[in-house]
């Protein structure tokens, strides 16, 4: 019977500065996309630490007086999301580098040959809070397969005033989408101050419903 021991164990003390000591990174959170896992693993950045889901365990990863260390639950998962967390946390045991691209939506963790990229979890945060605003959102007709944290979910697809279509974790609220219904919405963005590592930074809260659309699925 798989055992969960929910005091942290010490994995590792790192000797190079960590990626999460990178500005502009605090209050962010990135899935992993490259190399593909089934249970992909998640981190979050935050002052002076990082944190997420390693493939089968909870893990944290801090900075403190010089040193970095990683921790986390011990709990006994399937071979391949076993290999998955091993192989992930050896890289954060390597000290990588991080690597961002100019508009903040993809990173890498880079040590020596071993390269692994995320993608951009949620609307894009700073250190510096997001004011309170409105946007426009255009909500596809059809949720798609995704990753969270421990287990799969349908998640919405949304696409906002970048133009590109992605997974939306968590929902809006007053709003219940209808299969087979694309929508146009107008929703608020509401910061959420200090957040827990694994919730969002921000709510989405629905205004009004701008237009509809009936749609059929085709695969």
């Amino acid at each position: 019977m798989p055992r969960h021991l929910p005091a942290l164990a010490i994995l590792s003390t790192l000797a190079a500065a960590p990626a999460f000591a990178a500005p502009n990174l605090s209050g962010t959170e990135w899935r992993l996309v490259s190399p593909q896992a089934e249970r992909a693993p998640t981190i979050r950045f935050d002052d002076g630490r990082a944190s997420g889901f390693s493939g089968c365990n909870r893990f944290v990863w801090t900075h403190q007086d010089g040193k970095s260390q990683v921790a986390g639950t011990r709990m006994m998962c399937a071979p391949a999301a076993m290999r998955t967390e091993q192989a992930f946390l050896a890289l954060l045991e390597a000290g990588p580098r991080v690597e961002t691209d100019d508009r903040a939506t993809t990173l890498s963790l880079v040590a020596g040959d071993t390269r692994y990229t995320f993608a951009r979890v949620g609307a894009p945060s700073s250190a510096v809070p997001v004011a309170e605003h409105s946007e426009y959102l255009t909500v596809a007709p059809f949720t798609r397969p995704c990753s969270a944290g421990a287990g799969k979910m349908d998640c919405l697809q949304v696409k906002g005033a970048d133009g590109a279509w992605q997974h939306f974790y968590g929902g809006i609220e007053g709003f219940t989408p209808e299969p087979g219904v694309g929508y146009t919405l107008k929703v608020r963005v509401i910061p959420v101050a200090n957040p827990p590592a694994d919730a969002p930074n921000r709510r989405v809260v629905l205004e009004r419903v701008v237009m509809t659309e009936k749609a059929e699925r085709l695969d």
